[in-house]
């Protein structure tokens, strides 16, 4: 293979990685499943399952792009020293590709809401009530969302900022793994933190910071249902990363000198962190307002911008937090974003070739750019009125979503699980593990099981359940 690109410093490592797992899933889409799920007890399952299954699986897949030092595909080759391994590679660079087609989509909308912002469009309307300015931003969102709205350089405003947010990614990919991923996630995941941090602050003042603050952090067990446990696992592997190639790309980029088990357990702990200080961010104002913790996808684009509006302290107040909460949910977005385009990027360029020549980074990212900035164009276009882009009864937005969140990720996740703990040599997954004796074995001893016995047996439980 040659030389090959690499993370290029302890931090960094754990800033990419952390960025590609701290991201939608946990400012986007952990609320509202929250919401929808009684709150602190699902954050306490959620917890449960990162370390116990999911902790395992990531690390599962990092052995495996370490061994096989490649992207997806090849390196499940190469792990399991049979060819046929290669087409669950394979299926996972697809899913993080068509995972990356409908994320762009809902990235788009944070570049629209943070020009919006910046423009002063989402400010409060004066002599108007809190819920009718929540309605007022529904109807603003869907028709953003459903007619396309008003177009930049004639090109509809979700396809436009869509494609804008695609573009930025490749800019960035072009300069490499460390020079480009790395380097933009070493300034983006502190920022990220500090943002929502300041975010936590100012709700501290509100009224409702107590109940949403208990909401969050005082179980209710009686809202727990079997339905809780499987959006849980899914947002699991949603918000790590799970089963889409990219953590399988991004340990083949970690040295050898650095502890996989340290590197997973503080992207694991990054990641719940990240889910609780978003709930603090949050549930404060929709209890202070009166709004439903369960509002569903729609929560941070309908009913936030109006709650910011509303805050205490004068209107300069929402002026300020609401662009702050848009710049942090693109920021989520984009670092996530790399690992998912890195992955097809690995895959291109060292697989594909021209007239006996592999094909180069800036090509292979064009070549990304028109194959999944068309998908994602006609993922924009599923959510607009009138449209015919359904595939059984469904948006081809949602489609994706339920194909890869219900049905490859965890599939994924079984395979890796297997490969490495029954069809590797144990000895080669501890020299993974223990990078060559360097770390204790006495957490790879326990992890290693539950990859081997454990983790293949509940994801398969739940994804045959989840299909019911």
């Amino acid at each position: 293979m040659g030389e090959r690109n690499q993370f290029a410093s302890k931090f960094g490592t754990m800033a990419a990685i952390a960025g590609s797992a701290v991201g939608l899933g946990n400012i986007w889409r952990f609320p509202y499943v929250a919401g929808n799920n009684g709150g602190a007890a699902f954050l306490i399952i959620y917890a449960i399952i990162c370390v116990l299954i999911s902790m395992p699986v990531m690390l599962s897949e990092f052995v495996i792009g370490r061994r096989g030092r490649s992207n997806t595909y090849r390196s499940f080759m190469v792990a399991s020293g049979k060819k046929g391994w290669g087409i669950v590679g394979a299926v996972e660079i697809f899913a993080g590709l068509a995972i990356l087609a409908f994320y762009c989509v809902v990235a788009g909308w944070s570049l629209e809401y943070i020009f919006a912002s910046a423009m002063g469009q989402l400010k409060a309307v004066e002599g108007v009530d809190l819920m009718e300015q929540i309605a007022q931003m529904g109807v603003r969102f869907d028709t953003f969302v459903g007619q396309g709205g008003e177009k930049i350089l004639g090109i509809y405003r979700p396809i436009a900022w869509t494609i804008i947010f695609l573009g930025l990614n490749c800019i960035v990919l072009a300069f490499g793994v460390s020079k480009g991923i790395e380097r933009c996630s070493k300034f983006m995941i502190p920022a990220l933190f500090l943002l929502l941090l300041v975010l936590v602050i100012m709700s501290v003042r509100l009224d409702g910071f107590a109940a949403g603050a208990a909401f969050l952090l005082k179980p209710n067990w009686s809202a727990v249902t079997p339905q809780t446990i499987m959006d849980a696992l899914g947002q699991s592997f949603f918000s790590l990363s799970l089963g889409m190639s990219a953590m399988t790309t991004y340990g083949s980029y970690i040295q050898k000198d650095q502890s996989l088990v340290s590197v997973s357990f503080i992207v694991v702990i990054a990641t719940i962190l990240m889910a609780i200080l978003a709930g603090l961010a949050i549930f404060p104002s929709t209890f202070t307002y009166g709004v439903e913790v369960s509002s569903g996808p729609g929560l941070v684009f309908k009913t936030l911008p109006a709650l910011f509006a509303s805050l205490p302290g004068g209107p300069w107040v929402g002026v300020v937090v609401s662009p702050i909460f848009f710049v942090l949910l693109f920021f989520a977005a984009v670092t996530s974003s790399f690992s998912l385009l890195e992955a097809g990027t690995a895959y291109v360029t060292e697989e594909w070739g021209f007239k006996g020549k592999k094909i180069n980074r800036p090509m292979a990212l064009v070549i990304l750019f028109v194959l999944v900035g068309t998908l994602s164009v006609f993922c924009a276009l599923s959510q607009m009125e009138g449209s015919s882009l359904f595939i059984m009864e469904t948006s081809l937005f949602d489609f994706l979503d339920k194909l890869t969140s219900n049905i490859i990720l965890p599939l994924g996740g079984i395979a890796a699980c297997i490969l490495v703990g029954q069809r590797m040599e144990r000895e080669v997954v501890f020299d993974e593990l223990t990078s060559n004796g360097q770390f204790s074995a006495k957490l790879v001893k326990f992890f290693y099981f539950m990859a081997k016995y454990i983790c293949p047996i509940v994801i398969f439980y739940m994804f045959i359940k989840g299909l019911e």
